[in-house]
């Protein structure tokens, strides 16, 4: 019988969950668990976490042109589990500079692009404010919460709710990581695949181009130039699928996650990670209601 290590290099260890490398019957391995003081709703995630590898490790099977490369998992349970470690470096580091940047950007949009072409099927995973029922009552939400937080004006809060209004009913379900970003959650293989982790917040019921709007306010709030999440959105809409309304579905998502990055900007500061300007910065572009200043 083989042993397993279950101490090894903590990498994470907070109210929500520990995480840590350990070896695994002599692999390195990533062991992630629930604590006494994880919330119920992060607990659950955990499954939705396993079942989000095991769905897009299916959908990398049955799509090889995706490219993609998605851990094993090696032991599961209600509250915990063990999946493979990816050793690779991001697919960008803060540091990255543009021109480095931009092949890795263009596989990153192929990526999604392709990904958007594939039909979801049932709705699967976690149901929260990327869903594509969810998405105009979490901008007024966040509106409201902004507002509160003292990181939105009342005036700002009001126009992004009115060039939100009416968008919903273009959304449509997609699949989504949930969570991803180029700097974390997305590694680069030497075979050239992304493989990707962490899929806590996986679903097959996003709003359309949810993950590009994810991806797109991270690039824009770590990027050694704002040209580079311009860039990565041009690149999208080139290689996606046409679809009617367009401008208007990408408008929803990105007016959702900007919300959110105020939120986040707030809070990773507090961390000292400080990109609360270039927050204030795209929620000024946003509140111009035309999706060319994201991209051009």
């Amino acid at each position: 019988m083989n042993s397993t290590k279950t101490t090894g290099t903590i990498l994470q260890d907070d109210d929500n969950f520990r995480l840590e490398k350990i070896d695994w019957q002599g692999r390195p391995a990533i062991k992630k668990s629930a604590k006494e003081t994880t919330p119920p709703s992060r607990a659950a995630r955990i499954k939705n976490d396993v079942d989000g590898m095991r769905f897009f490790a299916r959908l990398a099977v049955n799509n090889p042109e995706l490219g993609i490369y998605i851990p094993k998992v090696y032991a599961s349970g209600p509250n915990f589990y063990i999946r493979e470690y990816i050793e690779s470096d991001p697919l960008l580091k803060k540091t990255t500079t543009f021109d480095e940047a931009r092949g890795r950007l263009d596989k990153l949009s192929q990526l999604l692009a392709d990904i958007d072409r594939i039909e979801p099927g049932r709705e699967i995973g976690y149901v929260g404010s990327s869903n594509h029922r969810n998405l105009g009552q979490s901008i007024s939400r966040w509106a409201d919460e902004n507002i509160h937080d003292k990181l939105m004006t009342k005036d700002q809060a009001e126009h992004v709710k009115s060039i939100s209004k009416g968008l919903g009913k273009y959304l449509q379900p997609r699949i989504a990581h949930g969570d991803m970003s180029a700097y974390k959650h997305s590694y680069l293989r030497p075979n050239g695949e992304i493989a990707l982790i962490d899929f806590e917040n996986f679903t097959s019921g996003a709003a359309q181009y949810f993950d590009v709007a994810w991806a797109y306010t991270r690039l824009y709030g770590f990027a050694t130039s704002v040209d580079m999440p311009k860039y990565f959105l041009s690149s999208f809409i080139g290689k996606a699928a046409p679809t009617e309304h367009q401008p208007e579905k990408l408008m929803a998502v990105l007016i959702q996650r900007t919300l959110g990055m105020q939120k986040d900007a707030d809070g990773d500061a507090k961390k000292g990670t400080d990109y609360r300007n270039r927050a204030a910065q795209l929620l000024e572009i946003i509140l111009q209601n035309k999706l060319e200043l994201l991209h051009s």
